[in-house]
């Protein structure tokens, strides 16, 4: 027994409004500016009205329910409705294409679908005849199609039956790019997030009277990771955004009288890029946690103009946790990726898995638990799963794919990528799927799709096109094919064509050679087709 014990998300929940009923937990920020609030035992009314609407509608342990939505209260209530159930809750982005959503629909076999009325025409195009579908009123306009998730909620008891979730069974299922052109599902236990959760709120110092703001979007792991499910592990109250905007974020912190904040490097470089503003430093903020660095120029502006104290994290949806994060106390050094946190041991290997000392480049790994402080497994994928997921010398280690060194003081420094991901704005992009998107297009004869360096959003999306002979092809056509079958932000923003591709004696594709020549072309002549 760890400190895990026999919970689940939903218990967790249960024994905070126990105790504290009337105290307040949620405040929903609208997109229309619209407050709504609920206290802990309010909101587990909710979930209880949730379990029973879920349960009405044919959902039982073991099924899927798909959230196609931006932020919104519907997320914590479903996710503890199926902690309790032992159902399961597939997040999608809905920016995805309708072909991403058909894939993830029927791979994870789900039953349900709840969105939003700006999201139906994608929804509708792959699930109309084959899924149950619900709107949330945020937006919502009245369809007799389709009922209202809220209208329906309203309608149940808040008094359930036994439910069967326990710690072990999986509450989420995350789909991440990885090196194969379809994205995996990935199965988290309720035990993973405790354990997660557990270990962050160590590392932050995250505290019962804190209240977290939350405007990373609830379908990525980050925000549910590193802001939603610690807060809830810690008791504290929560300020959820419909979104992020760089343009009254400091404004939102200060009305919501936040003190955590979760979020990326491109927010963050996003904050820098605004001009000044009075709500600079009216906030509460102490500690505001992120993925991905900063230049040191960037360091010094933020805390001379914000003043809010940054901790950095490196994590993977696969660990639903943080291993390595800069230290609360002492020296944070923000230029590495932080130490390895208590609950977890990472290192760094050569190719034979061997442990490399300081300052040697090499692959990090994450020691841990299946189910318990590393995901369960990928859905319907062994293969995958046995290749992240290794024994050595008794133990379970997860092979991150990242290159990384770790200094004389522990320090773990990010050097690199796996060559087929790319990481735009803190959301992984897998270049081999846009690589078999755009090779699905009839003047196409070979295709080469890396990240480049990108000032806001990390990376960008770059596509180099061998074209067949005597074909017409235009980056236009190459954009607008994209576009249909992709999420937007996985659309190549730079397109260029070429004679051939350089590649190695047994036939890669030599992506390092690809992404030095498009960073020492002065321009992007092709990019117009």
């Amino acid at each position: 027994m760890d400190i895990v014990g026999n919970r689940t998300l939903y218990s967790i929940f249960r024994a905070h409004a126990d105790k504290q009923p009337d105290r307040l937990w949620l405040t929903y920020d609208s997109s229309d500016d619209k407050l709504s609030q609920w206290t802990f035992l309010e909101f587990l009314d909710t979930v209880h009205q949730a379990v029973n609407l879920l349960q009405n509608l044919g959902i039982g342990a073991g099924d899927v329910v798909n959230l196609h939505l931006a932020n919104h209260p519907t997320f914590p209530q479903v996710i503890l409705a199926t902690s309790y159930l032992g159902a399961i809750v597939l997040p999608t982005s809905p920016s995805c294409s309708a072909e991403e959503l058909r894939y993830f629909l029927e791979h994870s076999e789900a039953k349900l679908v709840i969105t939003q009325k700006k999201h139906l025409d994608c929804v509708e195009a792959v699930a109309k005849e084959t899924h149950t579908i619900l709107l949330v009123r945020d937006g919502y306009v009245r369809d007799r199609r389709y009922r209202c998730y809220e209208t329906e909620l309203e309608r149940q008891s808040s008094g359930v039956s036994d439910g069967k979730g326990s710690t072990e069974k999986v509450v989420q299922l995350l789909y991440t790019s990885g090196t194969t052109s379809r994205p995996k599902g990935v199965l988290l236990t309720n035990a993973n997030f405790v354990y997660g959760s557990e270990v962050f709120r160590a590392a932050t110092g995250l505290r019962h009277d804190d209240r977290h703001l939350i405007s990373l979007p609830l379908y990525h792991s980050a925000a549910q990771c590193h802001a939603l499910w610690p807060s809830v592990i810690a008791g504290c109250s929560v300020s959820l955004l419909s979104r992020f905007s760089a343009s009254r974020f400091f404004e939102q912190a200060a009305t919501h009288d936040a003190t955590m904040a979760a979020l990326f490097g491109a927010p963050l470089r996003m904050l820098l890029d605004q001009p000044g503003r009075p709500t600079d430093r009216a906030h509460r903020l102490r500690n505001v946690t992120y993925a991905q660095n900063l230049t040191p120029a960037q360091y010094e502006d933020w805390d001379r103009r914000f003043g809010a104290p940054l901790q950095q994290l490196w994590g993977m949806t696969e660990i639903c946790a943080l291993p390595i994060m800069s230290p609360l106390s002492g020296e944070r050094r923000l230029t590495a990726m932080g130490r390895p946190v208590l609950g977890y041991e990472s290192k760094i290997v050569d190719e034979s898995g061997q442990a490399l000392p300081s300052h040697a480049a090499g692959q990090l790994i994450v020691k841990g638990i299946p189910g318990h402080s590393l995901m369960q497994g990928y859905l319907k994928d062994d293969a995958a799963t046995n290749q992240t997921l290794r024994q050595m010398e008794g133990s379970t280690w997860l092979f991150s794919g990242d290159t990384a060194m770790y200094d004389e003081d522990a320090f773990f420094h990010f050097l690199d990528r796996s060559s087929d991901l790319i990481k735009r704005s803190g959301v992984n992009i897998s270049t081999s799927e846009v690589e078999s998107v755009i090779a699905e297009l009839a003047g196409v004869a070979d295709v080469c799709v890396c990240g480049l360096p990108d000032l806001t959003r990390d990376e960008l999306v770059a596509a180099v096109i061998v074209r067949k002979s005597l074909a017409e092809l235009t980056a236009d056509q190459v954009r607008s094919h994209c576009a249909a079958n992709l999420a937007a932000y996985k659309v190549p923003e730079r397109i260029e064509f070429c004679e051939m591709l350089p590649r190695t004696s047994v036939g890669k594709v030599r992506k390092n050679v690809v992404r030095e020549q498009l960073l020492h072309s002065k321009s992007d002549r092709s990019a117009h087709g």
